[in-house]
């Protein structure tokens, strides 16, 4: 079981397909994962907003999953690129 599977189940007022992509790839400049949000006012796009994370900073998977976490709970649609395999960060495919 994922960390993301409670996380993708809509709450109430929230939207009900949330989007989540992953992509496992190698990144430039030290980066070790850059994550694209895509945040909706009332059925429409309101927002989009970009994180990197560098591959140096002390608590990468923490921050990594912390982002996320927040985003898909509040009803983000997330796209992410990361150079570690999806599995190793208890993402799993449904």
């Amino acid at each position: 079981m994922s960390w993301l599977d409670d996380l993708r189940k809509p709450k109430t007022g929230q939207p009900s397909n949330r989007e989540f992509f992953y992509s496992h790839d190698r990144l430039a400049n030290q980066y070790f994962a850059v994550i694209r949000l895509t945040w909706y006012l009332e059925g429409k796009v309101c927002a989009v907003t970009e994180s990197s994370i560098a591959i140096y900073d002390k608590d990468v998977v923490s921050e990594f999953t912390s982002i996320l976490n927040n985003a898909l709970k509040l009803g983000a649609d997330a796209s992410v690129v990361c150079i570690e395999e999806a599995q190793a960060l208890g993402i799993y495919e449904k």
